[in-house]
């Protein structure tokens, strides 16, 4: 087959949860024989064209200074120049994610009769710190697109596809729940030795619905208990400076440190040598991060929102907490600091979990399933 695959970016240029899925089936799908090409945001100082493990990457429309951060004359350029890339090529199927990508892939696939996927990884709750610019139109944008009739429609979550249903009326029949997964063989290869006691780590864009302003708030509460705690946030987005000036402002300086542009490989180390991953997001489509946690071993600890619940068991691998509850999320938080034993017997648990339902050739076989049903 002949698969093109819409992002907004991708790997390695862009380390969010849907370019991590996408790089991870994609590149699966080449070494079945297929041929992919990947089209996405052109990202300043990429190449145009690159080959990535056999996949055809094309960066197109206007270059992107600061992602994920862009114009709405940058969105207007890459739905242009995306729906001009396809009317010149052809393909078996298109798979278009979430957001940008979704108008141009399904326009240009019904003018050429090819089959479109829409992967929706996630569906807003409601409330401004759902977007992450310009939430009102945002909203309006989503419910259009949400309800465009495409061929197939993928979700990362039951969540997701409940949401679907109740908020956009989509028939459920054209719905396929595809979990995220991860690689489990290149996690277990890389080695830390370093581990880091009462240390809790945060992955994820920098984005209002992310809420690592609670995690501040939380640890300035426990650094009188836990004088030794430590944060590790990974990520980047428009966030970010309020974080660090509120970090200032509770003199949480000495028990916060701020990382971003890391490699997968980087990122995976940070993960094995904290004492648990902490997710206070109250969108979540499936929190691809929350299962990279349990390849590592480590317990999470997460708002109980969207697909979270499907990854994250209750005392099983982890805690969850209803969102917005900052002294349950502390108190888990230092639950886990505090009985050792119950920590490593989550962080197994986590293991086991994704070994049963998180494994990408796994994942592979059912997106197959969908392309090859057209």
């Amino acid at each position: 087959m002949k698969i093109a695959i819409v992002s907004d970016f991708f790997i390695p240029h862009y380390q969010g949860g849907g370019e991590r899925r996408y790089f991870e089936i994609a590149k699966r799908l080449v070494a079945q024989g297929h041929k992919v090409d990947v089209i996405c945001m052109k990202i300043e100082d990429t190449e145009n064209h690159e080959i990535i493990d056999g996949i055809n990457v094309y960066h197109i429309g206007p270059v992107i200074k600061n992602p994920p951060h862009r114009s709405s004359g940058d969105f207007m350029r890459f739905i242009l120049a995306t729906f001009r890339w396809i009317i010149q090529h052809n393909y078996d199927v298109i798979d278009a994610q979430t957001y940008a990508p979704l108008f141009p892939s399904f326009l240009a696939g019904k003018l050429k009769r090819i089959p479109v996927v829409a992967t929706i990884h996630d569906i807003s709750s409601g409330g401004d710190d759902q977007w992450i610019q310009s939430s009102k139109t945002a909203a309006m944008v989503e419910k259009f697109l949400c309800r465009l009739p495409y061929d197939k429609i993928i979700t990362v979550s039951n969540a997701t596809k409940k949401s679907l249903i109740e908020n956009y009326g989509t028939n459920e029949n054209r719905i396929e729940v595809v979990y995220n997964g991860v690689d489990l063989e290149l996690i277990d290869s890389l080695k830390t030795s370093n581990k880091q006691e009462n240390t809790l780590i945060f992955v994820g864009r920098l984005a209002p619905h992310k809420h690592v302003d609670h995690l501040l708030k939380v640890i300035n509460s426990l650094k009188t208990q836990i004088n030794d705690i430590q944060l590790v946030i990974v990520g980047k987005g428009i966030e970010k400076e309020n974080l660090i000036n509120l970090t200032l402002q509770m003199n949480l300086q000495h028990h916060v440190k701020f990382l971003d542009n890391l490699s997968y490989e980087e990122l995976i180390r940070e993960i094995k040598k904290s004492s648990v991953l902490v997710l206070p997001s109250t969108r979540e489509g499936f929190g691809m991060v929350l299962a990279e946690a349990g390849a590592c071993k480590i317990p999470v600890v997460a708002y109980a929102s969207g697909g979270v619940l499907e990854v994250v068991e209750d005392g099983y691998n982890g805690f969850l907490v209803e969102p917005y509850d900052l002294d349950g999320l502390g108190n888990k938080i230092r639950f886990i600091f505090e009985n050792h034993f119950k920590s490593t017997k989550l962080g197994l648990n986590g293991y086991e979990k994704v070994q049963r339902y998180f494994i990408w050739d796994n994942i592979l076989k059912s997106i197959l399933s969908v392309y090859k049903n057209f």
